[in-house]
């Protein structure tokens, strides 16, 4: 159970899990110790230094391909400025679809949550281009010497860019979780924008009497609670108890019986609502 938690932990917050062993390998690879398998290998003096050399080389080809992997996940900054820019226009189908307040939070904080994951992303890359681009490298003195200490030193250096390598995965890995996590919150919200349901009342051009058509700004949401036909017939009452009405100027009025507040302007028989909300109650002082 213990393993699987540890496991999700991983998969939501993948950068803490790989800090964490990424400062294991930085205390191995700034260790004085020296890192070389001398002590372990019996014939390791009669192993020859080309095998060393070979392996000393493969490790910055290694670095290269972490490095080529690092700056395709870059783009993942670009990714996140799109989806900001885009934000405003998501939000505002769910909040106009829903009228749940709770459920404009949560679409709010999924969004929020998929812009954190790419900047993370993107960060933990450029992190592999700079942070950690730095290689253990044998002296030019070493290069051309054919001895046990060289093929030490070549080993020392080997296993050290191998623990640096492994940072380098570490970081690129945690970055595509972060993409993977980041696709799957906008894949939430496309979700909950696409489904054929919704919770907010239709209010547009309802016809209220055989003079007068009333419609609404987009962006009013009307409670659950409240009858739709009530709020229109209170809109009429209050714009013929008026004695004059200017084109284009907006009117308000207050139903203390409900709690609401509402705003309209009119041209000729057409009345549109230009602002609506709740109120809990009003303090007589």
């Amino acid at each position: 159970m213990i393993k699987i938690i540890q496991s999700i932990i991983g998969q939501v917050f993948p950068s803490v899990s790989m800090r964490k062993a990424n400062k294991q390998l930085k205390e191995a690879i700034n260790s004085a110790e020296n890192q070389s398998n001398r002590a372990a290998i019996d014939n390791f003096d009669q192993i020859p230094i080309e095998n060393f050399r070979q392996k000393y080389v493969e490790t910055f080809e290694v670095k290269n391909k972490f490095e080529d992997k690092a700056k395709t996940n870059v783009i993942a900054i670009t990714i996140a400025i799109t989806v900001i820019m885009g934000a405003y226009g998501l939000t505002g189908s769910l909040i106009n679809k829903y009228s749940c307040i709770t459920l404009h939070w949560i679409s709010f904080i999924i969004l929020l949550t998929a812009i954190i994951y790419l900047f993370v992303s993107g960060i933990d890359a450029i992190k592999v281009l700079f942070n950690e681009n730095t290689m253990s490298t044998v002296g030019l003195p070493d290069l051309a010497a054919d001895d046990v200490d060289t093929k030490e030193k070549y080993d020392d250096c080997t296993n050290r860019n191998i623990n640096r390598n492994i940072i380098r995965n570490n970081f690129v890995y945690s970055s595509y979780i972060c993409i993977r996590n980041a696709l799957i919150c906008m894949m939430m919200l496309f979700v909950l924008v696409t489904v054929p349901l919704t919770t907010t009342k239709s209010k547009d051009n309802i016809v209220v009497s055989s003079r007068s058509s009333i419609s609404y700004s987009t962006t009013i949401i009307i409670p659950d609670e409240l009858d739709v036909a009530d709020i229109n017939n209170c809109v009429i009452q209050d714009r013929e108890a008026r004695d004059s009405i200017d084109d284009g100027t907006i009117y308000s009025f207050v139903n203390l019986n409900r709690n609401y507040y509402v705003q309209y302007k009119c041209f000729g028989s057409e009345i549109i609502v230009e602002n609506f909300f709740c109120f809990d109650k009003v303090i007589n002082e």
